[in-house]
């Protein structure tokens, strides 16, 4: 041990007088004071020790944060987004021949009116309460289970001849049915533009057969992590336009007949809820919309938000990045992912588990119930827990993901249409309106509202995440640092591992060498010497 010790203590001492390292020289040579020597290694651990700790901040933020989002440093064209999907879903949700909602309503209340009596009309009844933006009905005696909840309330809502009076598309007059198609949303069932169809959205294997989510046929042109495919031109669907403002818009009138108004699901509005969304993406009015008043006319100006992830970034993991691509995470019931069909995956799956059933809005498994009013409370009640969840999970994000948590990431690339609303009162009945109209209302009868939605301009400034330092960068920034304090490049990493390791073995094999050949050396030394005194002993007996 002792000839590791003292080969350790001269491979140090070597390097101590060769290293560029700062501080190390002045261990060493005997004019030396031990106070000097004593400030100098003070100074040496200093430096060495914030050397350290800012070496580790650096990694640590490489290592927890090392994507950025920043704005990218050209713009691009709306030519290469698709314009947003529209969901319209009118407040009145049935024809009064139908069913009179508010008169049904108070006579059941009042014990005027039971199943026994009528039992169609309070079933419907029943059906159309779980439309309404509150739980307004508390008795949940009777469930009434059945599997034609889509039917009846597709049979009731109100026929889109109804609603719609007029559709423009980019300045031309085009009819309304051939571009908004029936959409089956929380609110019943409302009308879509723009849209992907359900081939392309839902693994439709995996669904009840019962269930629809839109009426679109049109395969989709268009994939949100690689864009509108080559060679589709400005006919590629969903649909796209090449600038904005007012003749590249959608415009549409819409319709309400007076005497189906009826005020006792809502806040007392009516009129019409729009909603503007990724056309891949399940239309929930309860995340975002805007209104539509009766007699109004709307002018949307829409800034799309889009987000776009470099290849660099793309190498990262999902949870490094925060994000998945489309096709990163599989969904049992969508085809395409992004954090809203996501999100409605597991709402109906929780759902399932809590209550035993799912809503009826809610694309579902095969053989899964549906909810009805009686299950209401229990319905709110999971859509609460799991937000409180989600909640835990984003404050506590460096915790694994639970089996009850959603872990919806935002997809890698994306678009949110941002929406900025002007309104005024429209008096379409002193005006030759009805001279462009499809169709002639009954003046009176109805009320009529207009609603335009345009990009507000031809370009747009998207957002890019990348990475915030490449592993070079990285590289760079520590070795900055243990220049700054130490004086230390990589080779001086080298050079200190040498003297630490090798250089010592090398010392002692050297070592050995050369006591090998002094030892060689003296018996040579010794070999002439005893052959000369033998010479000279044999001479002396001559």
């Amino acid at each position: 041990m002792e000839f590791v010790a003292e080969y350790t203590k001269q491979s140090a001492c070597e390097f101590c007088d060769v290293t560029p390292i700062h501080g190390c020289k002045q261990f060493l040579g005997s004019n030396k004071l031990l106070i000097e020597r004593v400030w100098w290694i003070f100074v040496f651990v200093v430096s060495l020790y914030y050397c350290i700790v800012l070496t580790y901040y650096i990694y640590e933020k490489w290592e927890r944060d090392p994507i950025i989002v920043s704005f990218d440093q050209q713009s691009s064209s709306i030519y290469s987004i698709p314009f947003p999907a529209v969901t319209i879903c009118p407040e009145t949700k049935v024809k009064a021949s139908e069913l009179n909602i508010s008169h049904t309503f108070e006579l059941v209340r009042k014990n005027q009116l039971n199943e026994s009596m009528d039992e169609e009309r309070v079933r419907k009844l029943l059906l159309l309460l779980q439309l309404c933006d509150y739980n307004i009905y508390d008795k949940h005696e009777t469930p009434f289970y059945y599997d034609d909840v889509l039917v009846r309330l597709r049979k009731m809502s109100i026929p889109s001849f109804e609603v719609f009076n007029s559709c423009g598309w980019k300045g031309q007059t085009v009819p309304c049915l051939s571009i908004f198609k029936t959409s089956l949303t929380e609110k019943g069932f409302c009308y879509t533009f723009n849209s992907i169809a359900n081939n392309d959205l839902l693994r439709k294997e995996e669904l009840d057969p019962r269930y629809n989510l839109n009426s679109e046929t049109q395969p989709s042109d268009w994939e949100l992590d690689v864009g509108f495919h080559d060679k589709v031109g400005i006919d590629a669907f969903p649909r796209r336009i090449v600038s904005g403002g007012y003749r590249n818009s959608l415009g549409a009138t819409l319709i309400a007949n007076k005497s189906d108004l009826d005020y006792l699901c809502g806040d007392s509005f009516q009129g019409f809820k729009v909603m503007l969304h990724m056309p891949n993406e399940f239309p929930q009015l309860s995340h975002q919309y805007f209104r539509v008043p009766l007699n109004q006319e709307l002018m949307v100006t829409v800034t799309p938000t889009v987000m776009v992830t470099d290849e660099r970034a793309g190498l990262y993991s999902p949870e490094k990045r925060r994000c998945y691509y489309t096709n990163e995470r599989y969904l049992r019931l969508f085809k395409i992912y992004n954090k809203i069909n996501c999100e409605i995956e597991c709402l109906t799956n929780y759902t399932r588990r809590l209550c035993g059933c799912v809503q009826f809005w809610m694309p579902h498994p095969k053989a899964a119930p549906i909810c009805t009013l009686h299950d209401s409370p229990c319905y709110q009640t999971a859509v609460a827990k799991l937000l409180r969840k989600t909640a835990k999970k984003k404050a506590k994000s460096n915790e694994a993901p639970s089996s009850d948590s959603c872990n919806c990431l935002p997809t890698c690339n994306y678009v949110e249409y941002r929406t900025q609303v002007s309104q005024a009162r429209w008096n379409w009945q002193s005006g030759e309106f009805f001279n462009y109209m499809e169709r002639q209302p009954m003046g009176d009868s109805v009320h009529q509202s207009k609603m335009v939605i345009s990009f507000r301009g031809a370009d747009f400034i998207p957002l890019l995440r990348s990475e915030i330092n490449s592993v070079s960068e990285m590289i760079a920034s520590c070795g900055g640092l243990m220049g700054l304090f130490m004086g230390v490049s990589l080779v001086s990493l080298v050079e200190l591992i040498y003297y630490c390791t090798l250089r010592p073995v090398a010392m002692w094999v050297l070592a050995n060498r050369r006591k090998a050949r002094a030892v060689k050396r003296e018996k040579r030394c010794q070999c002439v010497s005893e052959t000369n005194n033998e010479e000279l002993g044999v001479g002396e007996s001559r």
